[in-house]
């Protein structure tokens, strides 16, 4: 004799308790198990999106770099991550400054400009600065955003994030080499807005040692591209440089990361074994 028939036989001296039991309350706790197996169908459907997000944006970023639109719309409307080309010249008086933020080492070639930053402590070359020979890696510095205007659009400029620099590079006066001169083209990625912190304070003035040819400059927490654009007077269009635009003692470049969240897997976990659960006990409370 079976579990499920040895119980069933039992339940038969207990007919009051059963019926009792078996109402339309006792059916409504049904609802509690069907909304954990329909919010795991859910999750299952979430999954699938999130994969066809990430497939998408590896095929995006993998693409080849196209010119920059011509129109102002045109340009605004591109896809995050779209990788393009511009053609113009920086205007290293007016920079501002996202930050604080790691180095993203992704796109940093072996024996590159920025490698050191990549080695442990002791294999470090002593050529680098007292903070940075002395000390392990900073954690954090800064992104530099500088006006870029376009080539044969006279007056137009977008934002370009030219790369992280550590906090003692900061001010321009220390990176004199780095600061690019003349008609430069360099490709990059689409970025848009960053979500601002609840609680975020009103972007400080950092003054720089240069006072006559470098405003100073002003530090965002995250990526308000609206506001460094009626900052600087620029289209609202902020392009991240590739490693490939980084020159020695500038900014290194290459400060792109795709970041998505995939975590569906244990959400259908969850959702499903509550689910399950929730049979269970219906079962073993109203049934047997």
């Amino acid at each position: 004799m079976s579990f499920l028939s040895f119980a069933r036989r039992l339940s038969f001296y207990l007919p009051k308790r059963t019926k009792r039991r078996i109402t339309w309350r006792a059916y409504a706790l049904l609802v509690l198990p069907a909304t954990g197996y329909g919010l795991g169908y859910w999750q299952v459907q979430r999954r699938r999106w999130k994969l066809d997000l990430m497939d998408q944006l590896d095929r995006t970023i993998a693409a080849t770099p196209v010119p920059l639109p011509s129109t102002a719309e045109a340009s605004t409307d591109l896809p995050e991550y779209s990788p393009v080309t511009v053609r113009g010249c920086f205007d290293h008086s007016r920079e501002l400054l996202i930050g604080p933020r790691p180095l993203i080492t992704d796109f940093i070639k072996p024996g590159g400009y920025g490698s050191e930053w990549c080695l442990p402590q002791m294999h470090r070359p002593k050529s680098l600065p007292h903070e940075a020979s002395s000390e392990p890696p900073p954690p954090f510095g800064y992104f530099v955003v500088t006006p870029f205007f376009l080539e044969g659009r006279p007056g137009t400029s977008i934002l370009v994030n030219r790369g992280w620099v550590p906090d003692y590079n900061r001010d321009p006066v220390s990176r004199k080499q780095g600061q690019i001169k003349g008609i430069v083209e360099l490709s990059g990625f689409i970025r848009y807005p960053e979500k601002p912190l609840i609680f975020a304070m009103k972007p400080p003035l950092l003054e720089c040692e240069d006072t006559e040819h470098q405003v100073p400059h002003i530090q965002f927490s995250c990526r308000h591209i609206d506001k460094m654009a009626r900052t600087f007077g620029t289209l609202p269009l902020l392009i991240d440089a590739n490693y490939e635009s980084t020159v020695a003692d500038g900014p290194i470049g290459g400060q792109t990361r795709v970041q998505l969240r995939n975590e569906h897997a244990s959400y259908i976990l969850t959702w499903v074994s509550l689910g399950v659960a929730g049979t269970v006990l219906w079962i073993n409370y109203f049934l047997l």
